[in-house]
């Protein structure tokens, strides 16, 4: 079994690692700024970002290919 975690590199950038190797393995990309998060649970990485408009998004991805799965207004 595969163990991932993501790590916020730079503003816009969240990384997917894997834990057992520290290798990276994928990238998740947005726009805003990120206001809480990431959090990873099982195969899904969430956080909530956001936006110049000053609208607050939640964003859930697939790890660890980094889709986007869902979002909605927080």
């Amino acid at each position: 079994m595969k163990l991932y975690t993501v790590s916020s590199i730079s503003p816009g950038t969240i990384h997917i690692i894997d834990a057992s190797s520290g290798a990276f393995v994928n990238r998740i990309t947005y726009t805003g700024e990120l206001v809480n998060g990431p959090i990873v649970v099982g195969d899904k990485c969430t956080f909530v970002v956001e936006l110049p408009s000053k609208q607050k998004l939640g964003r859930i991805h697939k790890i660890p290919t980094g889709h986007l799965i869902n979002q909605y207004p927080v």
